[in-house]
């Protein structure tokens, strides 16, 4: 259905517009694809191309929900020219996201957001005043210490060392648990249950390990 031009930002604000999606987009290190997958597919990669080069119009709930997923207040639009009508839209929209941001759910970053989109078994959770991000267990590969639908919490550190349990992701867009050891040419991830096979990897950085396990949630039968 084509969206009716008083529902796409006017050709003013357009400039700013295509200038906060670039550079947050840039700054939070999205492709155009990942951006395209954290709105649900609304838009796809070319399209949003052309709201960041400037040669499409952006509807507003698009704009508003890239906003969002980056943290955008309303500072980033205060005194750039624009007509009273689209002023007090923006200001209302992005005041009420302000406010939805002082929930529990306010430590939702975009890069825990991009963790959530890519990968099957993470999501977050609300816990006392922040967002927790964790993994759910699949299968039993680190049993007995975790087993099978086990609520990973896991956070980003600047280090690792041997002994840790670490949150990788090994195949299929999944997330796993593995136990760190390093050694001089590179790292081993091991699996506590012997039926899986241990990982011998020789290049690593620490932005390839999501984070290390800091609690568990089971659940009691």
């Amino acid at each position: 259905m084509r969206t009716r031009k008083q529902e796409l930002v006017s050709n003013e604000l357009k400039p700013l517009v295509s200038k906060i999606i670039k550079e947050n987009r840039e700054k939070y290190n999205y492709s155009l694809e990942d951006l395209s997958k954290a709105i649900d597919h609304k838009k796809n990669r070319q399209t949003l191309h052309k709201y960041e080069t400037g040669t499409l119009n952006i509807p507003y709930d698009i704009l508003f929900e890239i906003c969002r997923i980056f943290n955008v207040d309303i500072s980033a639009f205060e005194g750039y020219p624009m007509s009273k009508e689209e002023q007090q839209l923006i200001e209302k929209k992005l005041v009420k996201e302000y406010v939805n941001s002082l929930r529990k759910d306010k430590n939702l970053t975009p890069q825990i957001e991009k963790v959530i989109n890519t990968y099957k078994n993470a999501s977050y959770e609300a816990i006392t005043n922040k967002s927790e991000l964790y993994l759910k267990i699949i299968d039993d590969s680190m049993s007995p210490v975790y087993i099978k639908n086990d609520k990973i919490f896991f956070q980003k550190q600047d280090d690792y060392k041997n002994g840790d349990d670490i949150v990788i992701a090994i195949k299929n867009n999944n997330l796993s648990v593995r136990r760190l050891y390093r050694y001089p040419k590179g790292i081993i991830l091991q699996a506590i249950n012997p039926k899986y096979p241990t990982i011998n990897v020789n290049i690593i950085s620490n932005d390839m390990i999501l984070g290390k396990v800091i609690s568990i949630q089971r659940e009691v039968k």
